[in-house]
C-alpha cells in the first residue's frame, strides 16, 4: 500500500512540475524592476516549538523592519506553513501561478525544483556586497546547482553521536576519548551490548540521509559520482550496507530498526549507548532535563563524514518581484539576522562571522565544528524520489530477504530507473 501511494504521489508530482514549468514561462515579468509599493509574500515554517513561537515571530518582524529601512513602502507578509506536505503545497501553489515571492528549501529539494526551472538563479540579482566570502564553502556548495546559486543559506546542521555518560562509565568508556572510527565504535558498542544495552539508534523509516548515506560517505563512497553516475553499489556502498546489516544481526541496533521512526525516547530512557543526532537532539535532551550525555565525533572508516541539511531561502521563477525578493533574502541572511535566528532555533549559522553565538555553548560549538565534513544529501533532481526506493531495499536487507550486495544492486537499479525518466 505504501509503495502504491508513493507511486501515485510521484505521478502527481510530475504533472505538477510540468504545469509549473509552463506557468513560469508565461510569467517572467519584473525581473529587474523594483516596485516600491509591492507586497512580498514570504513562506516560513515553525522552526521552534510552540513555547518559542512568539520569539520566532519577533525575529521575523525584526527582519522585515530591517528590510524596510531601505524599502519603507514595501509590505512584507510572512505566512507560516507546516512542515508536513510542504513540498506538495509549494508545488501546487507554483503550478497555479500563485504562492510566495520567497520560500524555504533544503538542498535535495532545491536541486529538484531548479532542474524543473521552478526557481530563480540568484547570481544576477545579488548585490556586490552580499557577503559571499563570509559563507563557508560547504554551505555555498549546498545552495548551488548546475554552477548557479539558487538560494542563500540561513541555517545549517551537522549530525554527530551523543553518548549516555552513565552507560559509558558502566562499560569502562572514556567521555574524553570517544570513538572516531567504525572499529573503535564496534569495540565500545560490543561492551554495551554485553551489558544488555543497544549500541546505537537506527530508524529504518527515516530518510537515508540520516541512516544509510553517512555510512556510504564514511566508507569513501557516494550515491552518485560527480558525473551523475550511480555508484551506490560499488565496493564502498556494499561495505556500508554490510555494516548496518552486521549491526542489526549482532544486536547493536534495536530489533525494530527496520521500520522505527523514533529511537530518541529509548536513548532518554537509558537503553542505548548512543544516538545519532543534531542540534535539535541537543535541545530536546535539555528540554527533558537530561544532562548525562556527551557529544562525540562523526565516525570514520576511510573518510570522516556526516549528514546535515542546509536551509536556504529561494525565489520562485514566477515571482514578479525578483530583484526585491533577492534584496530581502540578503537582509534575512545578514550577519545580525542570522545570529538572531540561529541563536533562537539552535541551528548553526552558515555565516562564519555569526558563529560566535555558540561561544558559551560547548556542545553546539562542537557540532558546528563538524560542518566542514557535513554533506547535505544527494544533489540531484531525483534525490527526493529515490528516498523510498533506497529505504525499501535497506529494509528488505534487514528483514533477511536480500544480502547487502543484492540490496545495494537493487537500490542502484532503482536510482538508474529514476534518472532515465
Amino acid at each position: 500500500m505504501l509503495r502504491k501511494k508513493v507511486g501515485i504521489w510521484f505521478c502527481l508530482l510530475v504533472l505538477v512540475f510540468s504545469l509549473a514549468a509552463c506557468s513560469s514561462d508565461k510569467k517572467a515579468s519584473g525581473d529587474n524592476k523594483v516596485n516600491e509599493k509591492a507586497t512580498l509574500t514570504v513562506w516560513i515554517h515553525p522552526y521552534v516549538g510552540k513555547d518559542l513561537k512568539d520569539q520566532q515571530t519577533k525575529v521575523f518582524d525584526n527582519i522585515a523592519k530591517d528590510f524596510k529601512k531601505k524599502h519603507p513602502k514595501v509590505k512584507v507578509k510572512f505566512q507560516e506553513i507546516p512542515w508536513a506536505n510542504r513540498e506538495q503545497k509549494i508545488l501546487t501553489a507554483l503550478s497555479a501561478n500563485q504562492g510566495p515571492d520567497v520560500f524555504y528549501l533544503i538542498p535535495d529539494m532545491m536541486a529538484q525544483f531548479a532542474d524543473k526551472k521552478l526557481l530563480t538563479p540568484l547570481d544576477q540579482y545579488l548585490g556586490k556586497d552580499w557577503g559571499k566570502d563570509d559563507f563557508s564553502q560547504t554551505a555555498l556548495d549546498a545552495v548551488t546547482y548546475d554552477k548557479k546559486i539558487y538560494g542563500l543559506p540561513m541555517l545549517r546542521e551537522s549530525m554527530a553521536n551523543f553518548y549516555n555518560t552513565k552507560i559509558l562509565k558502566e562499560i569502562g568508556g572514556d567521555p574524553n576519548n570517544l570513538p572516531k572510527t567504525w572499529d573503535e565504535f564496534d569495540e565500545l558498542g560490543q561492551k554495551a551490548v554485553d551489558k544488555g544495552y543497544f549500541a546505537r539508534n537506527f530508524e529504518g523509516s527515516n530518510t537515508p540521509n540520516a541512516t544509510l548515506y553517512p555510512f556510504i560517505w564514511q566508507a569513501g563512497g557516494d550515491i552518485l559520482d560527480k558525473d551523475g553516475k550511480v555508484i551506490i553499489n560499488n565496493e564502498a556502498g556494499v561495505k556500508a550496507f554490510t555494516k548496518i546489516n552486521d549491526w542489526y544481526k549482532k544486536g547493536f541496533i534495536p530489533k525494530d530498526s527496520i521500520s522505527a521512526a523514533d529511537h530518541f525516547t529509548p536513548f532518554v530512557e537509558g537503553k542505548l549507548l548512543a544516538v545519532f543526532g543534531s542540534g535539535a537532539t541537543l535541545s530536546a535532551l535539555r528540554a527533558k532535563g537530561m544532562n548525562d550525555f556527551v557529544v562525540g565525533p562523526p565516525l570514520k572508516d576511510k573518510e570522516e563524514a556526516t549528514f546535515g541539511t542546509t536551509g536556504m531561502f529561494v525565489i520562485p521563477a514566477n515571482s514578479e518581484n525578483k530583484k526585491l525578493a533577492a534584496e530581502f533574502i540578503e537582509t534575512m541572511t545578514s550577519k545580525e539576522n542570522s545570529m538572531e535566528f540561529n541563536k533562537l532555533t539552535k541551528y548553526i549559522p552558515a555565516r562564519e562571522s555569526a558563529s560566535s553565538i555558540f561561544d558559551e555553548d560547548p556542545a553546539m560549538k562542537q557540532l558546528a565544528s563538524y560542518t566542514d565534513i557535513t554533506k547535505p544529501g544527494v544533489m540531484s533532481p531525483v534525490a527526493r524520489t529515490i528516498i523510498p526506493k533506497v529505504q525499501a531495499e535497506m529494509q528488505a536487507m534487514l528483514e533477511g530477504n536480500k544480502t547487502p550486495k543484492e540490496a545495494a544492486d537493487a537500490a542502484a537499479k532503482a536510482i538508474e530507473s529514476e534518472l532515465k525518466k
